[in-house]
């Protein structure tokens, strides 16, 4: 058995550093069984919000990527003529959208508020342009397959509308 011996001022050093550690375990267990402060509530931004009138339905086959964005539309500017593959949930916040139906060449103003489901599929053709003086400013949600783009170009159906 071998015994150390310590000088006196290795001793009080020891005994500085055990009650240091005393207290810091006194310390954290007082900490420990303090009360601790209720966190605070959930809240929820409102971006933007609208109605709309039209029927929807949002299918989903399979895994599915999820994006919500802010688009913005500059006066003058157009999408071109597209479709979507996932489904597209917007919500115009400002300025005015003029959007063109690729099948019947309807026009339709979609303004600050109204809130747009755009079908999906090669046979749901359309065009937006920004035909105002203020930017267009949408929210948007796209439901997608996996590595889908939000969009696909279509070729022009010919409607004299979207000039």
């Amino acid at each position: 058995m071998s015994v150390i011996s310590l000088s006196s001022a290795h001793r009080r050093k020891l005994g500085y550093a055990a009650l240091a550690t005393a207290l810091c375990l006194t310390a954290a267990g007082a900490a420990d069984a303090a009360p601790q402060a209720a966190p605070g509530p959930i809240t929820s931004e409102t971006l933007s919000e609208g109605d709309s009138g039209l029927p929807f339905k949002v299918d989903a086959d399979g895994p599915r990527h999820l994006v919500y964005r802010k688009a913005v539309i500059p006066p003058g500017a157009a999408t071109g003529w597209h479709y979507h593959v996932g489904a597209e949930i917007a919500v115009i916040k400002s300025g005015t959208l003029t959007r063109i139906n690729g099948a019947d060449c309807t026009v339709r103003a979609i303004k600050p508020g109204d809130a747009l489901v755009e079908p999906t599929g090669p046979d749901e053709v359309h065009y937006g342009v920004n035909r105002g003086t203020e930017p267009v400013v949408l929210y948007i949600t796209d439901v997608l397959p996996a590595g889908a783009p939000f969009s696909k170009p279509a070729a022009d159906p010919g409607c004299p509308t979207a000039k």
